[in-house]
Formats: structure tokens, sequence, C-alpha cells
């Protein structure tokens, strides 16, 4: 058995309530940048008007929607 004061409970309550919060904030912004990792597989800027546009698929070109040029995406460059 544990001996502790009465003083000391608290101490140890709120020592543990803040471990707590503190684990589970840390695996909430893990997870969101694996999400936001994710989302940005497969984005690259148009080489013309640099709209933002996702590949899809392994195309060897991509039209952009917006100006309709036919883009290479760039393996190092995407995000």
């Amino acid at each position: 058995m544990i001996r502790a004061e009465l003083y000391q409970l608290p101490l140890v309550y709120a020592g543990v309530l803040l471990a707590a919060i503190l684990a589970v904030w840390l695996l909430s912004e893990w997870r969101r940048g694996r999400r936001r990792r994710r989302e940005r597989r497969g984005l690259f800027q148009c080489r013309l008007c640099a709209e933002w546009v996702r590949r899809v698929g392994a195309a060897p070109l991509v039209r952009c929607p917006v100006c309709g040029a036919l883009n290479e995406p760039r393996g190092n460059n995407d995000i």
C-alpha cells in the first residue's frame, strides 16, 4: 500500500490528470499530422496558373482544371 499524507492527495490527483490530458493532446496532434500528410499526398501546383491539382492515378500528364495546361507531376516537389 502506498502511504500519502492528506495534503499530497490533491497534488497527485492534479499531476495524474494533467499527465492524462497531455497524453491525449499529444496523441491527437500525432493523428492530425498523419491525416494532413495523407490528404496532401498527390497534390502539386500547376506550372502555369499555380492552382493546386490532385494527381489521380498514375497518368504521366495531368490537366489543370482551371487553365487546361498539361502538367507533369514532379516526384520530389510534391507535398
